[in-house]
């Protein structure tokens, strides 16, 4: 650990900033990284970039990915595929991010040059988003009906590489996977899977208008940076937008570019 100059304090997280910026990040259902280990958002105190940066007082987020392709990124050259993998999920997630913090009260912008994104306030959540989560289901885990257990197991090994959860019931936060319904005659979708993102409980069962819109602006969010995440992490997960009716995120299994290989 680097002991700070004397006659210096050490740097530290503003704790109502930092409460207020996890707050945010468990109603949209990310996950914490704690311990300075993935996977989750890790927050830190800003480093400046430059002598000329002054970011006392401000937060870093920096999207973790799982221990696992980490440590294969680590032990490879640059370029190679878990390198890549993991550049292209932090990037994505990271994103996401810049897009959905504002909703939820959080003024944050990306420094690129440090691979992380900078929070410098954050406002309480509004009173009907503070309420208490809904009711989670008891007993075992339904199985995703008209779902091939090869897309069930691709994207649940994607997903795990990029750090990002899986609902494993419904209201349940994290990605969700729903039958794919087919778009035109010779549309054949069986045993796919369209993908989707579930924010927290708290949210979901939170009543109005107000936080029906949030819960839209917080899918959309995350499911742009679902296909490079997890394309990039093994699944096979391509757009079909189709005019007039909601695009469909589909995961058709396992690619043949796994970042990881056994």
């Amino acid at each position: 650990m680097t002991t700070p100059p004397p006659g210096t304090d050490p740097v530290r997280l503003d704790p109502v900033l930092a409460d207020r910026v996890m707050d945010a990040l468990h109603l949209a259902g990310l996950p914490i990284a704690h311990g300075g280990c993935g996977p989750g958002v890790h927050l830190r105190p800003a480093e400046p970039l430059n002598d000329d940066d002054d970011c006392r007082g401000l937060i870093a987020l920096h999207w973790m990915a799982s221990r696992r392709l980490a440590h294969a990124a680590a032990t490879e050259e640059h370029q190679q595929p878990a390198h890549a993998a993991q550049q292209l999920t932090v990037n994505a997630v990271q994103h996401a991010l810049t897009n959905l913090l504002p909703l939820l009260g959080t003024t944050a912008s990306q420094a690129f040059h440090l691979w992380e994104i900078r929070v410098a306030d954050a406002q309480p959540l509004p009173h009907d988003l503070t309420g208490p989560p809904g009711p989670r289901p008891h007993g075992p885990a339904p199985i995703a009906s008209g779902i091939r257990p090869d897309v069930i197991t691709a994207v649940h090994r994607s997903a795990t590489l990029a750090g990002l959860p899986v609902a494993t019931r419904p209201g349940d936060p994290g990605i969700a996977l729903r039958p794919c319904p087919p778009l035109a005659a010779d549309d054949d979708t069986t045993g796919i899977a369209d993908l989707g993102w579930t924010p927290s409980r708290r949210l979901m069962s939170a009543p109005g208008r107000s936080a029906s819109n949030l819960r839209a602006a917080v899918d959309e969010a995350i499911r742009q940076a679902l296909p490079v995440a997890l394309g990039a992490c093994g699944l096979d997960v391509w757009w079909r937008r189709p005019d007039g009716l909601p695009p469909q995120l589909r995961a058709y299994g396992p690619s043949d570019r796994p970042p990881i290989r056994r």
